[in-house]
């Protein structure tokens, strides 16, 4: 693990004022994140147009896993709006963030509440965050037997990937609840029309490009390479991105106070993952970046390594950097399986100390 060295200003460490020192950072524009999205949106409308309408399978797929990475661009770009840090104006924001989440499929209220009101706000509290919250032994415990086989699934390696689509997506953000609003209504029908004319749309551009083509087929072709294919590639983008953030072998979670969580809760919870510039930059859109982002949600994208910088400069208490490669990930795997509150560390099936 890499940390930044303990600095002049390391009397600051664990305490809220180093918050401070990132509020410089919380700069917004108006034609970068609007330029940021009509760019991207009009390569993923022009990657899935690929995807259906190529004769050559190989390029098909290649288009379609790269409509996924958009996808996921994308939503980076509609979760700055969402937390306020896209442009100065609301409205702008709300409607930069609703069409960003559009190629996810996800109505921006559900969003907002899940993510904002939720992970947010309870940033590493055990029963409360949804970021791939660990069970505590005594949870396991008491767990049934098809749970426990559940749970053993997702903290695999095999079934990190539909952690987000089956935990989070399918359970919280497309579900319609009787408690929804009117504004999760109406957001849930913006959605529901784009996927209907998104699918639709890729059926007709692959009976056109396809002569001869049937129109079940042509529904079948489109569905298959212009919807579902970039929506599952960013599920398992958006869960990989979930689980490193916020799970390792120095990663701490709490027990849930019922308040918010503080500054040194949000940085023993969060970790930087570091990737070389290209895919930081491009892939993640300085995302990677997480515990300036947990600690001010409103600094955008464009300033959120900047930000970083100056934190680890300032160098609080339990503040993880760490570059990921294979074997790290492999290590998260193996160790972070159940959560021990008493002992504030991670432990196997069986209970046993892993970090």
């Amino acid at each position: 693990m890499e940390g930044g060295k303990r600095g002049a200003m390391a009397g600051e460490a664990g305490h809220p004022r180093a918050e401070v020192y990132l509020m410089r950072f919380a700069t917004r524009h108006l034609t970068k994140p609007v330029g940021l999205l009509l760019a991207e949106f009009a390569l993923y409308l022009s990657c899935v147009a690929l995807a259906v309408g190529s004769q050559n399978w190989a390029v098909r797929l290649l288009a379609g896993l790269v409509a996924g990475i958009l996808t996921a661009t994308l939503a980076i770009i509609g979760h700055d709006c969402a937390h306020r840090g896209g442009t100065r104006y609301q409205l702008l924001n709300r409607l930069i963030a609703t069409v960003g989440f559009l190629p996810a499929l996800h109505p921006l209220s559900r969003w907002e509440y899940h993510h904002n009101q939720v992970h947010h706000r309870y940033t590493a509290q055990l029963g409360r965050d949804n970021a791939f919250p660990p069970m505590t032994i005594k949870e396991y415990e008491r767990a049934s037997a098809p749970g426990r086989l559940y749970y053993r699934f997702l903290r695999s390696l095999w079934g990190q990937p539909f952690f987000y689509l089956l935990q989070i997506w399918a359970k919280d953000i497309i579900r319609p609840r009787a408690l929804f609003t009117r504004r999760d209504w109406l957001d849930f029908g913006l959605v529901l029309i784009w996927a209907i004319t998104l699918l639709f749309g890729a059926a007709a551009l692959s009976h056109e490009a396809h002569l001869g083509q049937s129109w079940p087929a042509a529904l079948a072709h489109g569905a298959l390479f212009g919807v579902l294919i970039p929506f599952l590639f960013w599920n398992i983008l958006i869960s990989f991105v979930t689980v490193v953030q916020h799970t390792g072998p120095d990663v701490r979670w709490s027990i849930p106070t019922g308040r918010p969580s503080t500054f040194e809760q949000k940085v023993r919870g969060t970790v930087r993952i570091r990737f070389p510039e290209l895919i930081d930059r491009v892939l993640f859109h300085r995302l990677m970046q997480h515990p300036a982002h947990h600690i001010n949600p409103i600094i955008p994208l464009y300033s959120l390594k900047a930000a970083q910088s100056r934190l680890e400069e300032i160098d609080p208490v339990g503040l993880m950097v760490v570059r990921w490669n294979p074997a790290y990930h492999l290590e998260v795997t193996r160790t972070c399986k159940l959560y021990d509150p008493e002992r504030d560390g991670w432990c196997d099936f069986r209970g046993l100390p892993t970090a």
